[in-house]
């Protein structure tokens, strides 16, 4: 079981939460922000413009160029509802699904400001999410807390954890014993949702192009419910080091299931609104 962690007394200093994209804040740790006092302290760092979510399925469809400025407002007014001031969130507005091929923009984009902000944590994704954008920003999180950061906490974590090509369905399932932290956001369940709703590009149909939200009204209910998992940052457990069970098989799974996700998807844009 992981350990119950009472965020008020867990995180001291600034926090800087670095997210791929808007919603994945909310989504992995929105209740833990919600429970943290002295909401002034915490920075919210979104890595990529959110140009691709949702996005058509087939090729000839084209998303609305607006959608950045759709997305980046729905952030600031998630983040009011979790009570994080406008000037504390930070837009890179690099290329969405395209982080790791930017990977040298990131750096100069990010580094400076986390030196400036003197983080005591960062909350960034799991090493093994299945989105190449949440690995790119765990790899940079990683790098940084290892040198310019040495010092700060980073803990990881999860957006994309489930899985139907592993077993236990869940890759947290296959952490080792006595690693995670679980926070259990009880009372600010309300406020996590209130934020995730803000996110209306995600939540409902917005486009033509959609067979479905990208969050599902059963997935917010599910993560509003469910304690926020976190994995601390340990050099002496890096990569695979804190898997158990089929580790081959995890990295395979890892590997191959953002690959049947597309063709998934793609599937469903023909059928539904692709056309």
């Amino acid at each position: 079981m992981p350990a119950l962690i009472d965020p008020a007394e867990r995180f001291h200093g600034t926090i800087i939460v670095l997210a791929p994209h808007m919603d994945d804040e909310v989504l992995a740790c929105g209740g833990t922000l919600a429970r943290i006092p002295g909401k002034s302290r915490i920075h919210v760092v979104y890595a990529t413009d959110g140009s691709r979510s949702p996005a058509p399925a087939v090729p000839w469809r084209k998303a609305t160029p607006s959608l950045p400025d759709i997305r980046a407002r729905e952030a600031l007014e998630a983040m009011q509802v979790l009570g994080i001031p406008e000037e504390n969130v930070h837009f890179l507005d690099l290329p969405d699904g395209r982080l790791e091929r930017h990977y040298a923009e990131l750096a100069p984009a990010l580094g400076p400001l986390m030196e400036a902000l003197d983080a005591a944590h960062v909350l960034a994704p799991f090493r093994y999410d299945r989105h190449p954008d949440h690995l790119a920003l765990n790899r940079f999180a990683t790098a940084w807390v290892q040198g310019a950061g040495a010092g700060a906490e980073l803990l990881e974590y999860f957006v994309y954890h489930r899985s139907r090509l592993l077993p236990r369905g869940d890759i947290r399932a296959y952490i080792r014993p006595g690693i995670l932290l679980a926070v259990d956001i009880g009372p600010e369940s309300s406020a996590k949702r209130a934020a995730l709703e803000r996110y209306r590009s995600q939540t409902v149909r917005l486009f033509t192009f959609q067979a479905r939200p990208n969050l599902t009204p059963a997935f917010v209910d599910q993560v509003c419910a469910e304690p926020e998992l976190f994995l601390p940052y340990s050099p002496l457990a890096a990569g695979a080091a804190v898997l158990t069970g089929p580790v081959t098989w995890i990295r395979v799974a890892h590997r191959i299931e953002p690959i049947l996700k597309e063709g998934k998807d793609r599937i469903v844009g023909l059928i539904g609104g692709g056309r």
